[in-house]
């Protein structure tokens, strides 16, 4: 049954402001270096086929070390892990100001994933501690979600604005809000529980299957995004990634005590959750990707302006998203969860053929108005719907299923999409239109997807939370 430490007044507000900064500072790094690759070209001198990975070791780091991170966090202690994670996230900023190869620039950003990795579920099972059930997680988890896809949608557009006084800033500008949080976080975030039983043996077989196998999917991906799929890195990381997939089930079958209980993904809303939320978040990277490209190849227009376009969208996560995660909490998920993909399917298509006909600022504007609202429902629902039915000492892991789910789909949608991209002109195709016509269709089958997720009333999730 699930047992929390709830807290309440403004031990509870302050709490949940540290963990969102924390959650904010995760996703704002996946794409906040994007907008600055120009400038770093110039000064280290980076071969553009290398470039890439100063936006994708972060993503490598995050999203193969996520699984690990969230069982990590349930064994050891859910605040100790937030605070040595989090410690690490702010020394690898600092250090990124002071980089001078494309090397160091790299592994600077990958020990910042890493980090990140660690930081995420740590801080989202650290607020199903502070607000236990009913409607004051919904409201918890809607600012926890509205921060984390604020972060995300908006990096862009503190990354231009960080530019306009050097690259460097979009490394370092987080570590003073890391280590705010970290002076403050022993005096607000609960306590881990003292055991009254062993300390389960961790999984160390499990952790060295997966995490590799992880970390070679997504570098796969993210080379096949360079290269394509016919690189022998990019097909060689793939194979060597699925045999030690499979060795993990096989492993976390027989394990006393698995890292990963296989029987999680029987669960419905949690499976069904994770799938929507790989794919919706993948449609919409691959977007950005290919509207950012436009934007600024075709149009000429900054790196600023650039970001600014996404800035509606964080906008509109920031303050509509909490709403809708209470509305998913006590209506349930499915429903919202479809139109708002439904949403952003509109929004795609309504780009795809009014690209090049109507003034691009005007493309823009009401582009945005149907992205933003869509993601503002989308993202917290499937936050709600993957964490109705986890106790809390599988919250964690859940969390990193999550969080995994979006950094993976993220990278396997970019992948496809640049593929498209690239391959277009020798079709005779233009690549901006033929690039955004696959996520169009992409996000419409994606819509009915969701549409076909479990229906559950508010009653249910209660039954779920409590272990029934």
């Amino acid at each position: 049954m699930t047992t929390s430490k709830t807290q309440g007044g403004a031990g509870a507000s302050l709490a949940l402001l540290l963990l969102c900064a924390a959650n904010f500072l995760d996703a704002m790094d996946v794409s906040t270096i994007g907008v600055a690759l120009p400038a770093i070209q110039a000064e280290l001198g980076m071969k553009a086929t290398s470039l890439q990975w100063a936006v994708s070791a972060y993503v490598l780091g995050y999203g193969g070390f996520l699984l690990l991170g969230g069982r990590v966090a349930d064994v050891f202690g859910h605040r100790r892990v937030f605070l040595w994670s989090l410690a690490v996230f702010a020394a690898a900023s600092i250090a990124g100001a002071f980089v001078n190869s494309g090397e160091t620039l790299v592994a600077a950003r990958l020990v910042k994933g890493i980090a990140a990795a660690f930081t995420a579920p740590a801080a989202l099972a650290l607020l199903l501690e502070v607000f236990g059930e009913g409607n004051r997680r919904a409201k918890a988890l809607g600012v926890f979600a509205s921060t984390g896809a604020t972060g995300f949608v908006l990096g862009m557009v503190l990354g231009g604005a960080a530019t306009v006084f050097s690259w460097r800033a979009t490394l370092v500008m987080g570590a003073p809000v890391a280590i705010i949080a970290l002076a403050l976080a022993p005096f607000v975030l609960p306590a881990d529980r003292r055991r009254t039983t062993p300390r389960p043996h961790f999984d160390w077989a499990g952790a060295l299957t997966i995490t590799p196998g992880l970390l070679l999917f997504v570098f796969g991906i993210t080379n096949a995004a360079a290269e394509g799929f016919a690189a022998f890195p990019t097909w060689g990381s793939l194979v060597a990634s699925l045999a030690l997939i499979i060795l993990f089930i096989l492993v976390e079958a027989r394990h006393e005590d698995p890292m990963v209980p296989l029987s999680i993904f029987r669960r419905a809303k949690l499976r069904h959750a994770n799938t929507i939320a790989a794919l919706f978040q993948g449609v919409y990277v691959g977007f950005q990707f290919i509207a950012t490209l436009y934007y600024q190849n075709v149009l000429g227009w900054s790196a600023f302006v650039t970001g600014f376009c996404f800035a509606f969208g964080g906008v509109c996560v920031m303050f509509l998203a909490p709403r809708f995660a209470s509305i998913a909490q006590s209506r349930g998920t499915t429903g919202l969860m479809a139109f708002g993909v439904a949403l952003q399917a509109a929004s795609y298509i309504f780009w795809v053929f009014a690209l090049g006909h109507i003034d691009p600022i005007l493309l823009v504007a009401l582009s945005q108005i149907p992205l933003g609202i869509g993601y503002a429902m989308t993202y917290p629902s499937v936050q709600v719907a993957a964490l109705s039915d986890v106790d809390s000492d599988k919250s964690g892991l859940a969390s990193g299923l999550l969080f995994a789910a979006f950094q993976i789909g993220g990278g396997v949608v970019l992948a496809a999409a640049s593929a498209i991209f690239a391959a277009a002109p020798s079709f005779g195709w233009d690549p901006y239109f033929a690039g955004i016509c696959f996520i169009a269709i992409l996000a419409a089958l994606v819509t009915l997807l969701a549409a076909l997720g479990p229906s559950t009333t508010a009653s249910q999730s209660v039954a779920y939370q409590a272990g029934e």
